[in-house]
């Protein structure tokens, strides 16, 4: 009562202050001139690009062969029923089975993902991400088949999806190693059935926290992992910090994802959809609401990316939790400003020395990325129309007659998502992903902008928090350089492209019929 007492009585003085008088009129000057803008009439309406899209000539074959597919397997079914129609194992599986929480398709869904993130580097294959999700993939179809679930067309995923995915596909053609790119390909094609399966499952209440419920699980056992991590010792590393400036950081945590970079990534994503499952719990604990100790326990994930000392995992999650505050409940971003400075004389004094190296020209990491950026700039003068082909394969052969000198070895990629697409995709692969991504976060806004219901306004909120955030991090990383971050980022995807569909409903359907 006291801490909402002291609150309360600083929040009325912000409202009474001079400077929050200021920024009134200028946020209601820039509401007059955005609403009278040409962007906003271009950002506020659907593509008509997107409409011709989905009602193409493409898009019906699609349909068709889907519809193909599903047909058969209803048939299968069908013939399966009548012959086991009398089966004892038919009449359990009808009476315990069916509606098992286990059993359910969101539940293999979200067991899946819960297990993907949490599996340890050493003993992990992206050849299991890949089979995985192929396996959910065919269970969706069957769920679709026995009438279970209503069918998403991949046309949902919007034009710029499809013509990203064959700009990875014509990079074939360009590259320096043909095996490594084909690998890497398959990494980008199981980031798409993701973004496709989290599309799919953003369609009922039920569904959706259900996947999500596991999220936050991962998430939450991840920071348990890396707080493990800490107590028995971490081994401080040259190659992940420049130990002469760095003095008194300690060895930086990562949980199951072999780099705290990676980690730190991982949480920007998820951290604010497991934040969004916390708030939108109905559950009971007793007569406790479940909301409250599931929002306490974010507490661990937030120091397991304290304790990566990434700094731009910092700066990312910060700029996440700006975005969702500003979208959710704007009234508090005063507060969350306040609650940051309150903090800092709380941070230990390897994290403040950590953050302050950001601003020390001599810091090395900073340096490389800034010669590795020269000498790509310089590659991207003679490959930047058609790129060099995916993977660090073709990056290793192209990349040592422009590179400096100082730069030269461990150098796998260009540290910068947004030049990589360039390096590995050409100018095609770059327009149409930004189309991709642009395209979905803004459709995100609109849906926020549109609904009225909290749970959707919060969900949707989440995603485009995460997206935003990690959005600093590809300004500085090839955060797509470990695959299990690329599946987060088009999982993220998925749910933001699932959750804006329903932009125009009251309030997210309660459920779809389980398995």
């Amino acid at each position: 009562m006291l801490a909402e007492s002291v609150l309360g009585r600083l929040y009325a003085i912000w409202l009474q202050s001079a400077i929050f008088a200021a920024l009134g009129r200028f946020s209601r000057f820039v509401g007059r001139c955005w609403r009278g803008s040409l962007l906003r009439r271009a950002l506020a309406h659907e593509s008509r690009i997107q409409q011709m899209y989905e009602t193409g000539l493409f898009a019906r074959v699609v349909a068709a062969v889907l519809g193909f597919i599903v047909g058969v397997l209803r048939r299968i079914f069908s013939w399966f029923g009548r012959l086991n129609a009398g089966s004892v194992n038919l009449r359990l599986w009808r009476r315990y089975g069916s509606g098992a929480f286990l059993l359910r398709y969101e539940s293999i869904f979200g067991a899946f993902l819960c297990v993907m993130f949490l599996w340890p580097h050493d003993y992990w294959s992206n050849t299991y991400a890949l089979l995985g999700a192929a396996a959910i993939m065919v269970l969706y179809f069957c769920m679709v088949a026995r009438s279970r679930r209503s069918l998403l067309q991949p046309t949902a995923l919007g034009l710029p999806a499809l013509l990203f995915a064959a700009a990875c596909c014509l990079s074939l053609a360009f590259t320096r190693d043909m095996s490594d790119s084909i690998r890497v390909l398959l990494f980008f094609v199981t980031g798409f059935m993701l973004c496709y399966l989290a599309a799919g499952v953003a369609n009922s209440r039920r569904s959706l926290m259900t996947v999500l419920g596991f999220i936050y699980l991962g998430v939450f056992l991840t920071g348990c992992y890396a707080i493990v991590q800490r107590i028995m010792g971490v081994e401080v590393s040259s190659s992940l910090t420049d130990l002469t400036i760095n003095e008194g950081v300690p060895g930086r945590v990562y949980a199951g994802l072999d780099n705290p970079n990676n980690y730190a990534e991982f949480l920007v994503l998820m951290l604010p959809i497991s934040a969004a499952y916390a708030i939108n719990v109905r559950a009971k604990w007793g007569n406790l609401p479940l909301s409250l100790p599931l929002c306490l326990g974010l507490a661990v994930p937030m120091l397991g990316i304290v304790m990566t000392y990434s700094r731009s995992g910092w700066i990312s999650i910060a700029l996440a939790a700006l975005v969702f505050v500003f979208f959710a409940e704007k009234k508090l971003i005063p507060i969350l400003f306040m609650l940051a400075v309150l903090c800092v004389p709380l941070l230990p004094d390897s994290v403040i020395t950590r953050f302050l190296t950001l601003f020390n020209n001599s810091d090395s990491s900073n340096n490389h990325r800034l010669l590795v950026w020269q000498g790509v700039s310089q590659l991207l003068g003679d490959y930047w129309k058609t790129g060099i082909g995916l993977g660090p394969n073709s990056f290793a052969e192209v990349y040592p007659t422009y590179a400096r000198p100082a730069a030269l070895e461990g150098t796998p990629h260009s540290h910068m998502v947004w030049m990589e697409l360039v390096v590995e995709t050409g100018i095609f692969g770059f327009v149409t992903f930004m189309w991709f991504y642009i395209r979905t976060v803004k459709n995100a806004g609109l849906a926020i902008l549109g609904t009225k219901n909290k749970a959707l306004k919060i969900a949707l909120c989440a995603c485009t928090a995460a997206l935003c955030g990690i959005a600093f991090s590809c300004c500085v990383e090839y955060v797509w350089y470990y695959p299990r971050v690329l599946f987060a980022f088009f999982l993220q995807m998925g749910f933001c492209i699932g959750l804006a569909k329903l932009r125009h409903e009251d309030a997210l359907p309660p459920e779809e019929p389980s398995c």
